[in-house]
């Protein structure tokens, strides 16, 4: 699961090593500065930007929502945060356990006014329940 994310991170640094080996008289700040704008440049998809966040299910808050811990230091941060159930409408990756979502898969997903940074994010509605139930198995 984490593979994708690992390769993510490796592949910048892979470009940069290549280019120092094969740079001859150029300076290090000048392959530095080429490789990262060449990476900034280049548009991320969200779900890319997910997997660097800590999630946590704290609670369930009603039926159809759950009480969400978000953390992630390269976007935002939310303490408690409102994900309510509904049905994906674009695949992606769930952000609690790496798992792909397809279209129509019941997911949460962060609800809120104004929309908050992480609003594309979603978690699997399996995901959910079964991290509740768990959680709730251990209470007991």
């Amino acid at each position: 699961m984490d593979a994708p994310a690992t390769t993510a991170k490796v592949a910048p640094w892979k470009s940069i090593v290549r280019s120092l080996a094969q740079s001859g008289s150029q300076s290090l700040e000048k392959i530095l500065l080429a490789n990262l704008r060449t990476q900034t440049e280049t548009p991320l998809s969200d779900d890319m930007h997910l997997r660097h966040a800590t999630v946590n299910i704290l609670e369930r808050a009603s039926q159809c929502t759950v009480i969400v811990s978000w953390h992630d230091p390269t976007l935002c941060s939310y303490n408690f945060q409102l994900w309510r159930r509904s049905d994906a409408t674009r695949p992606g990756i769930c952000s609690l356990s790496g798992i792909i979502i397809n279209t129509g898969d019941s997911i949460y997903k962060p609800v809120s006014k104004p929309r908050p940074i992480n609003a594309s994010a979603m978690i699997l509605a399996t995901e959910v329940e079964s991290r509740l139930v768990c959680e709730s198995l251990e209470n007991c």
